[in-house]
């Protein structure tokens, strides 16, 4: 069974924002984290990097067997006063809690066949104004459109 671009971004956005405190931002997801504008504590957007075709290990009747590249991206707030290490270690624990998020959206569906999300990566980044940490997490999904 086939699953479009915006239907996992959407199914991994909505597991991610059931993580208490967390809420999707309306900003694009290359421009999230430009400018200090663009982001706010525990705010964060999904986007689909890439989609590229993917080896058959069967044959498929139905559409083309992808494997699309998942990014994550979301800020924490570093306070002042406490940015080192106890803001730095609650924003390594949300990276973990927004990580087992987006791996639970799919052990709902790994039954029918529909896709596999696999953890890829993570990178952390300290804003210049060291107001902000930006996490990254990359998943690589197989998934037939």
């Amino acid at each position: 069974m086939a699953e479009s671009l915006a239907r996992v971004r959407s199914m991994i956005a909505s597991k991610v924002d059931s993580v208490s405190g967390f809420k999707e931002s309306r900003m694009t997801p290359d421009f999230f984290g430009r400018t200090q504008e663009s982001i706010a504590h525990k705010a964060f957007v999904v986007g689909i990097a890439s989609t590229v075709a993917a080896e058959e290990r069967q044959r498929r009747s139905v559409g083309e067997y992808v494997n699309s590249q998942v990014v994550i991206t979301f800020a924490h707030r570093l306070r002042p006063l406490d940015a080192y290490p106890t803001d730095y270690d609650n924003a390594l624990t949300a990276e973990e809690l927004v990580l087992n998020a987006a791996l639970e959206s799919y052990v709902q569906d790994a039954g029918s066949g529909k896709f596999t999300i696999r953890y890829t990566a993570s990178t952390r980044t300290v804003t210049d104004s060291q107001e902000y940490i930006i996490i990254t997490l990359t998943f690589s999904v197989l998934h037939t459109l």
